[in-house]
């Protein structure tokens, strides 16, 4: 037990110390949308930072279109329109083929998370940050201990009758989906029977369809303003995950000089950029580096951290990109354990549909053992009130969320280090 109040002591300094790094940086820098400025010199300040206590650092530039991420939304916005027009005209065929395009892009872009439309909107360059705490042997695993520095666009929805999203969301989105069945439903009458009367479908039925597809059309045009062009301070989502690397990074090095150095396991301390963007830094931190001995080793697991607003919330996804990806519920199971151990509550989920992704995602598809650490409710009805909103400044993050994620980090790689030595 003693050493247990040792190791919560220590993690509860070095969680102060990641919240006052978090507050000089968005005073410094302000929100940090990938490609700005802001982003940028962040980056290069926790460049500087991990080069105090890491053996390597590393800041990696890569190419991403941001905007082409929620993008989809606004093309969707835009056919909608035309579709419901084209109904009203009895030409069903060109609105299913209009739905079906728009209908196409979002699952790609948004519930895959792929890259479908992002050459068409403007290239920047993103930094990715990483610094590497050797092993006092030879390397047998990696842990992988990653964040991301950049901030989120503000989402109106979030900060505008914030109660209503469900509802916005829902008819939008619903407006799309049954427009597409109505254009499917028209075409296949008109193209295999001859017309609409031919099987008894009168011609009101369509019309009456239309109706309240048209009376959707503002809700659907209200979408269109669903993200800000300003970005949040991002303070939980998610820099504080950042500055935690720095400060596992300065733990590790500091263990090492006082003889208690890690054996076998190689431990990276990584801060991606672009993952408002579609996770777009950490794919290709792991396309570049998936092969690269000197980064990651053949075992790898990658500890990611997302959002670490309330103690009370801590919990370990099992699933991620819409529940498109499968994570490690060993490595979940294992991390609960430690948490348990620990006498901090926590548990393991799937993600929820239409919640998004995080970083861990990239890692899993690379074929490596990931989990996300989160602390916030994380489904579509309830989430932290400043998340994705200008409050998202140090003071919403709890400090207990800071202290428990670090203590489990530091436990996991260390029992990790244990047991590949007597391995």
């Amino acid at each position: 037990m003693a050493k247990v109040r040792m190791e919560k002591l220590q993690a509860a300094r070095m969680g102060n110390h990641a919240l006052e790094m978090v507050s000089d940086l968005i005073g410094r820098f302000g929100s940090r949308l990938t490609g700005t400025p802001g982003c940028t010199q962040t980056a290069e300040v926790l460049a500087s930072e991990l080069s105090t206590y890491c053996n390597r650092v590393e800041k990696e530039e890569f190419s991403l279109h941001p905007k082409a991420f929620l993008g989809w939304i606004r093309i969707l916005v835009t056919l909608y329109p035309v579709a419901l027009l084209c109904i009203w005209l009895s030409l069903p065929l060109f609105s299913l083929l209009l739905m079906g395009v728009g209908l196409l892009i979002m699952v790609y872009e948004f519930f895959l998370y792929r890259e479908v439309i992002d050459r068409w909107y403007p290239k920047v360059t993103g930094m990715n940050v990483f610094g590497t705490v050797e092993p006092e042997q030879d390397v047998r695993q990696t842990v992988v201990f990653s964040g991301h520095h950049d901030s989120a666009r503000v989402f109106n929805f979030y900060t505008h009758k914030p109660h209503l999203y469900m509802v916005r969301i829902g008819t939008g989105l619903g407006a799309f989906l049954v427009l597409s069945v109505v254009s499917l439903v028209q075409t296949i009458v008109e193209i295999f029977t001859g017309g609409v009367f031919a099987i008894g479908v009168p011609a009101w039925a369509f019309i009456m369809a239309a109706i309240p597809l048209t009376v959707a059309l503002p809700w659907v045009i209200k979408l269109w303003f669903f993200a800000s062009e300003e970005g949040t301070p991002g303070a939980g989502d998610n820099l504080i995950s950042s500055a935690m690397a720095v400060q596992l990074a300065r733990y590790f090095k500091h263990n090492a000089e006082n003889g208690n150095p890690l054996h076998h396991t190689r431990v990276v301390l990584a801060s991606f950029d672009g993952e408002e963007a579609g996770l777009r830094g950490a794919r290709d931190f792991y396309a570049r580096h998936r092969n690269d001995p000197e980064v990651l080793s053949a075992k790898t697991w990658n500890f990611n951290v997302d959002c670490p607003y309330q103690a009370k919330d801590l919990f370990f996804l099992t699933s991620d990109i819409n529940g498109s990806v499968k994570l490690s519920q060993e490595m979940a199971t294992k991390c609960v354990g430690i948490a348990q151990s620990m006498g901090y509550e926590a548990f393991s989920q799937p993600i929820a549909f239409l919640t998004g992704g995080t970083d861990a995602a990239e890692a899993a598809k690379a074929g490596f053992e990931a989990v996300s650490l989160m602390a916030m409710p994380w489904d579509n009805k309830e989430r932290s009130s400043v998340y994705h909103t200008p409050n998202d400044l140090p003071e919403a993050i709890d400090p207990k969320a800071v202290e428990e994620t670090l203590s489990i980090a530091i436990r996991f790689i260390e029992q990790a280090d244990a047991a590949v030595q007597h391995s």
